[in-house]
């Protein structure tokens, strides 16, 4: 049974409110739009900047924060990587996944959280480690040799 009077954050693409498209990017997400639920109807509506999305690292941890700082209880709509789950878990907000709709917008996935017709999600649903770096390492020249051997051993 859903939570009819809840703070929903929603990871979207744009800062459209409502009509912005929701995207699985949880912890990298370039917005929050947050939908405070009243009794089952949508009753105000916040968009935040993640500033967690271009950390370097710990992108769904932070993430999971920011959300909490807002009073947000209900997550909806994106993939959680192990650490994302884990701090979504640990701060007590319920995370729910989405239908199979590449196109979907805020309030349509609000609707159907509403309507309890979200899979909630205990456990991770995609893949950890998936950062900005740029993965130079010892390859290519770039380790501590800076490819200057040429050969000679």
């Amino acid at each position: 049974m859903i939570n009819k009077n809840v703070k929903i954050a929603i990871p979207t693409t744009t800062s459209d409110g409502l009509n912005a498209q929701v995207t699985r990017r949880f912890g990298r997400c370039p917005y929050f739009t947050i939908i405070s639920v009243k009794d089952g109807e949508i009753d105000e509506v916040n968009v935040v900047e993640n500033s967690a999305s271009k950390a370097m690292g710990g992108a769904g941890p932070m993430a999971v924060q920011l959300i909490v700082g807002t009073g947000v209880t209900v997550v909806a709509g994106a993939d959680y990587g192990p650490n994302a789950i884990g701090a979504l878990n640990q701060g007590g907000v319920s995370s729910y996944g989405y239908p199979n709709d590449p196109n979907i917008t805020v309030k349509v996935l609000v609707e159907l959280y509403i309507q309890d017709k979200l899979p909630l999600i205990t456990a991770q649903t995609s893949a950890g480690h998936v950062g900005t770096g740029t993965g130079q390492g010892m390859g290519r020249g770039q380790g501590r040799g800076q490819g200057r051997g040429r050969g000679n051993f």
